[in-house]
């Protein structure tokens, strides 16, 4: 049996930050060379109920964000406004775009409101003894 551990990477490219409202923040860029798919998890708090959070899927030809493009846009919506909120994006990494991957995010929320991501790949490097638990 394969853990997850093991068949995931997990890189954390924006940590906990409190993100004004209509202001479009763009995580740190992902190296994802080696790797066949990438999801990425945008964490919010609530947004409020009926407000949204736009999530664009970057690509850029390295880690700085250099000749970066637009891939793809989705508007998610917070239907109760009580609890926090995960975005999913999945790609299918994709020789044609550039390798280093990016999420743009922006919130319609009344106020700034704590946000996080982390990408999950099915191969990226790990080095040795990273921090991992297995139970």
């Amino acid at each position: 049996m394969i853990r997850i551990p093991e068949a995931l990477a997990v890189a954390s490219i924006m940590a906990p930050a409190s993100v004004n409202a209509s202001t479009a923040t763009t995580t740190e860029y992902l190296d994802a060379a080696g790797a066949s798919q990438v999801a990425f998890l945008i964490t919010a708090a609530p947004l409020g109920a009926g407000k949204s959070l736009t999530v664009t899927l970057m690509a850029a030809d390295d880690g700085e964000g250099s000749n970066a493009q637009e891939l793809g846009t989705a508007t998610f919506t917070d239907a109760e406004g009580t609890d926090p909120q995960t975005a999913v994006v999945s790609y299918e990494v994709s020789a044609l775009n550039g390798r280093y991957l990016a999420v743009k995010f922006q919130h319609d929320a009344a106020a700034a409101v704590i946000c996080s991501a982390v990408a999950l790949a099915d191969q990226i490097y790990r080095p040795a003894g990273g921090w991992t638990l297995v139970v």
